[in-house]
């Protein structure tokens, strides 16, 4: 009862839908999210084609390539993003790790700090006052 009354013993932090891992469909658009972030995309173009857009370590080392598919967009990327993310890696474990979109399990929050005794004598006082206030609420009612 007092400890469901303290937020910073029930903070479960900001996050609450998963990490997106893996190829991810966004509408047309389509993105490869690796470590919390999108590292390439294959968006459909006005022409009828694809394009790939590839920005796998640095800002300033990003690439951008026409595509036919989005099959072969895909396939670039993956290779390109994972030789540069996995580079001591054989090219096809590194695919595999930079794909792999298993859900991760969040880390368990820290707990709280625990209630100080000021704290807890304020939480039985807030509470003792809470059920006289209902007994009261109650009786001006009276019986329905």
């Amino acid at each position: 009862m007092l400890l469901a009354m303290l937020p910073s013993l029930g903070y479960q932090g900001f996050r609450t839908a998963p990490i997106p891992t893996g190829w991810v469909q966004m509408g047309e658009r389509w993105a490869l999210w690796w470590n919390g972030r999108e590292v390439a995309s294959v968006t459909p173009t006005r022409e009828g084609g694809y394009r790939l857009h590839m920005n796998a370590l640095k800002m300033w080392q990003t690439k951008n390539a026409p595509v036919a598919s989005i099959r072969q967009g895909k396939r670039f990327a993956e290779r390109w993003c994972a030789a540069r993310l996995f580079p001591d890696l054989p090219l096809r474990e590194a695919v595999f790790c930079l794909t792999d979109n298993t859900p991760t399990k969040p880390a368990r929050p820290l707990p709280g700090p625990l209630p100080s005794r000021e704290e807890q004598l304020q939480g039985q006082r807030l509470q003792d006052a809470t059920s006289r206030a209902t007994a009261c609420v109650k009786e001006a009612l009276g019986p329905l």
